[in-house]
């Protein structure tokens, strides 16, 4: 029977000692496993500066584009888009400063200014834009949103905005 002890005992020393064995090893791949991690860290991080760096050279490049774009389009359509962009109403000189800035040509036109007001006399008229008076006998535009165009209509209605239940009585 002590034999048979002194084999479990040994059995055991004998399973202890190839389990440190064993958690050396894969400590020693835990290690060397770290250290790519970390190598491949410092790679994946510096990849990703010099993407973002692309990035921003790439979303200049395509900002130009779309620039170089909306040049193409009249002056008309960059009046809109500026007004709509202005939440607060602009002067016609204002929208002249505003177009010149987005590099509009105006070269082709003797007095940009009066283009200015001509364009802006029309989009009232459309009933996009709406004239707003300042101070001094001044004029600025805002743009009308769709929100704003649906509200003056209904002012503009003579329909009552509450009816009775029921209906109204027709005369006899």
């Amino acid at each position: 029977m002590y034999y048979y002890v002194c084999m479990v005992k040994i059995d055991y020393h004998r399973t202890l000692y190839q389990a440190k064995q064993d958690l050396a090893r894969q400590l020693v791949k835990r290690q060397k496993l770290d250290q790519k991690i970390a190598r491949l860290h410092a790679v994946v991080t510096n990849l990703q500066n010099l993407c973002a760096d692309m990035n921003k050279k790439s979303f200049e490049k395509q900002i130009d584009r779309v620039i170089k774009k909306d040049l193409k389009v009249g002056i008309t359509q960059s009046a809109r888009v500026i007004l709509q962009e202005t939440f607060f109403p602009m002067t016609p000189s204002d929208l002249l400063k505003s177009v010149e800035a987005r590099k509009y040509n105006l070269a082709r036109y003797a007095n940009p200014l009066a283009v200015i007001h001509t364009l802006l006399k029309r989009l009232v008229q459309s009933g996009e834009v709406k004239m707003v008076p300042l101070a001094g006998g001044k004029k600025a535009y805002q743009w009308l949103s769709t929100t704003d165009r649906a509200l003056s209509e209904l002012q503009n209605t003579n329909q009552p905005a509450v009816q009775k239940l029921g209906g109204t009585k027709e005369s006899e």
